[in-house]
């Protein structure tokens, strides 16, 4: 329920978009930096141009959830990294990253659950934690009987680590790489996050935390409980 305050203020009525919430991307980056490609979606407000919002034609907010998981996931991250040359993450690198079709989501199936739908619970646990993003929880039909949206999830450090994990399984899966190996060299680039999580938690828990989830997905169990 706690917010800060903006050190800088617009006028509303100067604000271009006049939806609710917008997909965004942070563009000052590097090869180097513990994740190259971070984006999120974020309350309607004024962004400066290192923060670029994204204008899909992919329609509803539960398609958005979809490409917003895409951005944040390690194979899509790893890409980005080969591409990165300087400290910004311009528009014609961003549109030359492979990002898996809509229609991909809904004809893979974990178990009795689509892609799509695994995925998008996730994305809605891991963003709606302030209820400045209600009206996405609304648009994503996460309300009451009365058609309000329900109470933000609490943020959970080590849920939210582990509900990473999952999507990275997901779209290492989307992607074709299922190899233990393989997934192994692309965590591999991302040395600061394995540091920061052995001196932490004793392991790199993201990347076990995600071959267990592939395990998990590919035996038919989306909604194992790996810990």
């Amino acid at each position: 329920a706690w917010k800060p305050d903006p050190q800088y203020w617009v006028l509303e009525d100067e604000l271009r978009s006049t939806r609710p919430y917008s997909l965004a991307f942070k563009d000052v980056t590097a090869p180097t930096n513990s994740r190259s490609m971070i984006a999120a979606m974020i309350p309607r407000s004024g962004q400066g141009n290192t923060l670029p919002t994204v204008s899909s034609d992919w329609g509803s907010a539960r398609d958005e959830a979809l490409l917003l998981a895409n951005f944040n996931s390690i194979p899509f991250d790893w890409v980005a990294r080969q591409k990165i040359q300087g400290q910004h993450l311009n528009w014609f690198i961003v549109e030359q990253l492979p990002v898996v079709p809509p229609e991909v989501f809904q004809s893979v199936s974990f178990g009795t659950k689509s892609a799509a739908e695994v995925v998008r619970e996730a994305v809605l646990e891991l963003t709606y934690v302030s209820r400045d993003m209600a009206p996405f929880a609304r648009d994503m039909g996460f309300v009451d009987a009365s058609g309000e949206p329900k109470a933000p999830y609490r943020w959970d450090e080590s849920r939210r680590i582990s509900l990473r994990a999952k999507l990275d399984a997901v779209f290492f899966h989307l992607y074709g790489i299922t190899d233990r190996s393989d997934v192994e060299y692309v965590y591999s680039a991302f040395s600061t996050i394995r540091s920061r999580e052995i001196q932490a938690f004793g392991s790199f828990s993201s990347r076990d935390l995600c071959l267990s989830y592939m395990n998990a997905l590919a035996a038919g169990q989306p909604d194992a409980s790996i810990q």
